[in-house]
């Protein structure tokens, strides 16, 4: 690969954080229709955890602009996801197995839930 360590955990995480976004509004949205007695304290907070990522992600896209990387999702082939990235000029097919893209999903919702980051998602700099 030609992207260095920063620069994949930096891939990493823009093709994450959108699933991050669908899946955090796919519970807002069932909480909203749940019968619990007070709905309003839970949909904020989902609301404001899902502001939070879309600022990180919109400060992904910014370094990811500032250092030449694209990313776009190729294909999905059975169990796999492939994107083709680019960087500094560099193409390559990149594959995600979509059980590990869930597992990281979900571990970084369950560090959401305590409100920190894993350490490879730390905020960029």
């Amino acid at each position: 690969m030609y992207a260095t360590k920063e620069e994949s955990t930096l891939i990493d995480r823009y093709i994450l954080y959108p699933m991050i976004l669908t899946i955090l509004d796919r519970d807002l949205k069932t909480i909203q229709k749940a019968p619990f007695k007070f709905t309003q304290p839970y949909e904020q907070w989902i609301e404001y955890k899902m502001r939070e990522v879309s600022l990180t992600l919109h400060e992904i896209r910014k370094e990811m602009k500032s250092r030449n990387i694209k990313v776009a999702l190729y294909r999905r082939v059975q169990d796999t996801s492939e994107y083709n990235v680019l960087v500094r000029g560099y193409d390559e097919v990149i594959k995600y197995s979509n059980l590990h893209l869930r597992n990281q999903a979900e571990l970084y919702l369950q560090h959401l839930f305590l409100d920190r980051l894993p350490s490879n998602m730390s905020k960029p700099s």
